[in-house]
């Protein structure tokens, strides 16, 4: 069992000095020290515990919280529309990305199966129609 976990801790280790893991994190640090983002995160989270309120009252005004909620879609739009976050979440997919390969792996390993047979992207479908991680696999 120990043998196990040396290497999940060096496996760990790995992947933290991954380019992958280093890109996301620097990503991530500048988001968050930007006063622009920092500013949008504030009044989401803000608008979140209002409506969080408004829903607990015992005559929830409907269209008070409709407009919050709207409110909140645009807010979330803008933050998501940010170019430091734009490429903050490219980071995380291409992260989320490499893991999900690193789980396949060590899911073949214990089945079996072979590696390659059903790799077809993202999504169990394959890459057709999707526009998103860029990946060659068709």
């Amino acid at each position: 069992m120990e043998n196990i976990l040396e290497k999940a801790r060096e496996l760990g280790q790995l992947i933290a000095a991954s380019e992958e893991c280093n890109k996301m994190t620097k990503l991530e640090e500048t988001a968050s020290s930007n006063p622009e983002v920092s500013d949008l995160y504030a009044q989401y989270a803000d608008l979140r515990d209002r409506m969080a309120a408004a829903e607990m009252e015992e005559n929830v005004n409907e269209d008070a919280l409709n407009g919050m909620m709207d409110q909140a879609q645009e807010l979330e739009e803008r933050i998501n529309r940010h170019p430091g976050i734009l490429e903050l979440n490219l980071a995380r997919l291409t992260f989320n990305q490499m893991m999900q390969r690193i789980n396949r792996a060590l899911q073949v390993q214990l089945t079996g199966e072979d590696e390659f047979a059903d790799e077809g992207g993202c999504a169990p479908e394959g890459c057709a129609g999707c526009s998103g991680c860029g990946s060659d696999v068709r």
